[in-house]
């Protein structure tokens, strides 16, 4: 897959984490506040050819019928959707993944934690404490994961949606896949997980949890990984437990099961926040009180 010539300037700023256009305008995120910048398009026309042009290529269907869609290239995440009836503007979303090497220490010089706070995740990593990671978007949760399993020697399987945490070898990536333009093909999380048990992991890491993606994490936990991993859309710490009983019910599974299984399985959150860098914010485990989730920071 090749990065488009209109695209490769933006993606080269120094330290760029995102690149919003929308239409004929640009926004790019370089760590602080968003800032905008001469967009290589004039007007949203321009930009929506350019869009169905770089899905066509990449054997991706991108029109009226099926305005959205969501591609990895090398190591960035892109977000397409069409003004057809769901906005007034083409827009395009990209997510910079860096592949610089990230540790705990280099976090720890960028002030994301303390070196208390660093000592303690990296014990729960080599305990295989399970580990959710929280936070709201662009608030570093990837970036955290991917640190916390940066220097491990173990046979890591990762299993996504979209390619995000590249982890080194021995580590290895599972991608979920969406049907072709024939209607087939499709390759789900649960099916992944599934297949990843089979492949003599040391340890398990779901990328980020939303709905099916829960459901898989519960499967690889409950199926005697230790140490599994994941991150979880949430912008504050107490909103952690409705958070999961929502994953659970849409999963289908009940908010009593919800509450048993995260109780007994989880060690530890993590949450981050931005105001307005990038931080961890605290560390807690879940404790029932009269049979409910309640987090307890450590």
């Amino acid at each position: 897959m090749t990065i488009p010539n209109w695209l490769a300037p933006l993606i080269s700023i120094p330290g760029v984490k995102d690149v919003l256009l929308f239409g004929g305008h640009c926004l790019v995120d370089c760590g602080g506040a968003l800032q905008p910048i001469k967009s290589p398009f004039s007007d949203s026309q321009e930009l929506e050819k350019e869009l169905r042009q770089l899905a066509f290529e990449n054997g991706a269907r991108l029109d009226i019928a099926s305005p959205m869609l969501d591609l990895s290239i090398d190591n960035l995440r892109l977000h397409m959707l069409l003004p057809h009836g769901v906005s007034n503007q083409a827009s395009l979303s990209v997510r910079v993944h860096s592949d610089e090497f990230i540790n705990l220490n280099k976090l720890v010089a960028e002030k994301m934690l303390s070196e208390e706070q660093a000592e303690f995740l990296a014990n729960a990593v080599l305990g295989k404490k399970t580990i959710v990671i929280s936070g709201a978007t662009s608030s570093g949760k990837t970036t955290l994961l991917r640190a916390l399993l940066a220097e491990s020697k173990e046979r890591i399987i990762t299993i996504e949606q979209v390619p995000e945490l590249f982890l080194p070898f021995p580590a290895i990536s599972l991608i979920a896949r969406e049907n072709n333009q024939e209607g087939v093909g499709k390759v789900t999380l649960t099916q992944l997980v599934t297949q990843s048990l089979r492949m003599r992991p040391d340890r398990v890491v779901v990328g980020e949890v939303r709905k099916e993606e829960f459901l898989a994490f519960l499967q690889a936990v409950s199926n005697g990984h230790p140490g599994s991993l994941t991150t979880l859309h949430a912008t504050s710490l107490d909103q952690i437990p409705q958070r999961l009983l929502i994953l659970g019910l849409l999963s289908g599974i009940s908010a009593e099961l919800t509450t048993q299984f995260v109780s007994s399985s989880i060690d530890f959150f993590i949450q981050l926040e931005r105001n307005p860098t990038r931080h961890v914010s605290a560390i807690a485990s879940v404790q029932l009180v009269s049979g409910h989730m309640q987090m307890e920071r450590i």
